[in-house]
């Protein structure tokens, strides 16, 4: 599969990252970037579906068990997460983009989430534009980060904002992963300043200053990580993700569009289900690969409910592809 743009989700060979990876040792509290910035993220909802709970959605389907760190990449791109609506929950999910490099990767990454629209349009983004972002790590186990107030403009409430500030944990422990800065075996913690002080409360809601660290429950249980929203592809599309299901098996379906504007679900061209390579009810891997004609394609992946209450896809994630 030929995509246009390199597949994250993958281990690959590490850039050279000695000057990053030295940080480790030394335990630099030093702060590595502050940059202004311009640009701004994408309108979303403004408050918690009906019925979600603000600190774990409520849904029908297995939630996710854990929410393992990003494996070091090659790749240029930064990893950036954001918020989905997804029924009446809204968890996080991940972009790997291109970012202009503010000098580290943490930096570098979580100033991209502060002012980038997602690909995928099911996906939004609260923060602002931060005029100053920095980033410190040390020892490899504690993130400190420092923004500045006109980040948290959005009125959102106390729901969404909690949320907002779990993808900013999960956006810099990510790109502390995917930079070689931290170990899996390492956890890693996230101090966030405003403006250089603790005690900020961001969007008016969440104290910030004491160390945070990533909350597994509000990771997508289903998350399409290759083909990312867009891609082009020759022939055939591979599909990689992660995912929790009941009987360890997640169900897909393909279906053709007119045309890659098209919104609507288009005519169905293929289904199946795939297997995580994890016990029933744990987070793992799910891989297929599927040949296609050329044309405009929505893909689905999600969890059936095995009660037979409905025949809906529970926490379903898509991504529209052309094959050429």
């Amino acid at each position: 599969m030929s995509t246009t743009a390199p597949s994250p989700g993958r281990p690959r060979q590490s850039r050279a990252f000695a000057v990053w990876l030295s940080l480790l040792t030394a335990g630099s509290l030093g702060l590595l970037g502050c940059t202004p910035l311009q640009q701004g993220g994408t309108a979303g909802p403004t408050s918690m579906p009906s019925g979600a709970g603000a600190q774990v959605p409520v849904q029908t389907g297995p939630l996710v068990t854990s929410s393992p760190l990003e494996t070091v990449q090659s790749s240029s791109l930064s990893p950036v997460y954001f918020l989905g609506a997804n029924g009446e929950n809204v968890f996080l999910y991940r972009e790997f983009r291109q970012a202009e490099d503010l000098g580290d990767p943490i930096t570098t990454a979580v100033s991209a989430m502060t002012r980038l629209k997602p690909r995928d349009p099911d996906y939004f983004n609260p923060w602002s534009p931060a005029a100053k972002v920095g980033a410190s790590i040390m020892d490899g186990s504690v993130i400190t980060l420092d923004i500045s107030s006109d980040a948290f403009k959005a009125n959102v409430d106390q729901g969404i904002a909690e949320r907002a500030v779990e993808q900013l944990v999960y956006t810099a422990t990510a790109a502390a992963a995917n930079a070689g800065l931290s170990a899996a075996e390492n956890p890693l913690e996230v101090v966030v300043l405003v403006d250089g002080h603790t005690g900020y409360r961001a969007f008016g809601h969440v104290e910030l200053g004491a160390p945070m660290s990533r909350n597994y429950a509000l990771a997508a249980p289903v998350w399409i990580i290759d083909p990312q929203e867009g891609d082009t592809a020759e022939d055939q599309v591979r599909v990689f993700g992660r995912g929790v299901a009941f009987e360890s098996q997640l169900s897909w379906q393909i279906y053709r569009l007119e045309g890659p504007k098209d919104t609507g679900d288009g005519e169905l061209a293929k289904s199946g289900t795939v297997s995580i390579n994890a016990a029933m009810g744990e987070t793992g891997e799910f891989e297929f690969t599927e040949s296609l004609d050329r044309g405009s394609y929505r893909l689905y992946v999600y969890q059936e409910d095995m009660s037979g209450r409905t025949q809906g896809r529970l926490n379903a994630d898509s991504k529209t592809f052309t094959i050429r």
